[in-house]
């Protein structure tokens, strides 16, 4: 039985590693894996995987080549990345619940060389929980398993108690790159942006970026509170910083292969949002929400319950077609909210 399906336009350019099959014993274990889709033509910048929206679900896995040794690999609501050299595999990510499973189940459908390197790109567990998966399937295979995490995400880890695997190389934000059997990959910090250690990963000459929970690729009005944003004004500096990085491909952790064009329609949206979320803090009156004698907070959440309708209200002209505006677009509204309050609020005359 063949689970490796080709068959994929609009794709072009041929990969040329050796291909192994690797997960009929698997089979029986996950009854849908005859779905799997492996894509082993390149896919051309800017452009999203066909399908991905309905596939990732469906499917235990869908890998997608990006160059003739990086691949994109989707499983359920989250993304990992992973590189092959000619002695082992480095994969950025192990996912959690489970899906680290079928991380290690894809890397099969590509190469049978063993898995060397584990990244962390931040310490948040539905990016990090099945790292000992690894370990364990390291253990099994006896391979030696390198971990790899920037300083700030170490150090996440550790005070979180150790719940997952600890690095076993940590990279300095001084050197700021780690090598990988001669692969050169750069370290930057995204920090405050979704986590106070989330960072960035660019496996340079594979023009291949991995950067997690910032945007949302095709799927474009994103998860809640802007992918769970920290704070707004770093979350725009780091985008407007990767718009001048050297990459092609960008894995966001979650939804479709990113390029330029998802990280323009991100930053228009978060100014959309400001600019409504402005204009609506002008015409709201707070004496129209005060209720005396009662504990000022509930003013306050009255007032700015109506701030947020009236900027909907106007967001809506643009976006409100959007099957995620009425699930997530109150949520980023809030925290622009939140984000004007504490730092540039306008004062009405």
């Amino acid at each position: 039985m063949n689970f490796i399906n080709t068959n994929v336009k609009p794709f072009t350019r041929k990969l040329r590693l050796p291909i192994v099959a690797g997960i009929m014993s698997f089979m029986f274990a996950i009854p849908t894996l005859s779905n799997a889709s492996t894509h082993l033509d390149i896919l051309e910048p800017g452009q999203y995987i066909p399908n991905l929206v309905q596939n990732r679900y469906s499917q235990p896995f869908v890998v997608q080549a990006l160059t003739e040794r990086t691949y994109f690999v989707a499983t359920g609501t989250h993304n990992a990345t992973f590189y092959v050299s000619d002695k082992g595999v480095m994969v950025i990510d192990p996912l959690s619940g489970g899906s680290g499973k079928s991380v290690i189940e894809a890397i099969k459908t590509v190469t049978a060389l063993p898995i060397t390197a584990l990244v962390y790109t931040h310490y948040h567990l539905d990016h990090l929980g099945d790292a000992q998966i690894f370990v364990d399937h390291a253990n099994k295979e006896n391979v030696k398993l390198t971990i790899i995490a920037p300083q700030a995400v170490a150090d996440q880890v550790a005070r979180y108690g150790n719940q997952v695997p600890s690095p076993t190389n940590v990279v300095s934000s001084q050197k700021g790159y780690f090598m990988f059997d001669g692969l050169k990959v750069l370290v930057s910090s995204a920090n405050d942006t979704h986590s106070i250690d989330n960072s960035m990963f660019l496996l340079e000459g594979e023009k291949v970026l991995h950067y997690a929970d910032g945007i949302e690729p095709e799927d474009f009005i994103p998860y809640f509170r802007l992918v769970g944003a920290l704070d707004i004004a770093p979350l725009e500096n780091n985008l407007k910083q990767i718009q001048e990085m050297d990459w092609e491909y960008l894995n966001a952790g979650h939804a479709n292969v990113g390029s330029r064009k998802d990280i323009k329609k991100h930053l228009t949206l978060i100014n959309d949002i400001r600019d409504s979320v402005k204009q609506a803090f002008s015409e709201e009156a707070f004496d129209k929400y005060y209720t005396p004698n009662a504990d000022i907070l509930l003013s306050v959440h009255k007032f700015h319950d109506g701030v947020a309708n009236n900027a909907l209200a106007k967001l809506k002209v643009e976006y409100g077609t959007h099957p995620r505006f009425n699930a997530t677009m109150k949520s980023h509204v809030e925290l622009m909210i939140s984000n004007l309050s504490y730092y540039q609020m306008p004062h009405a005359e």
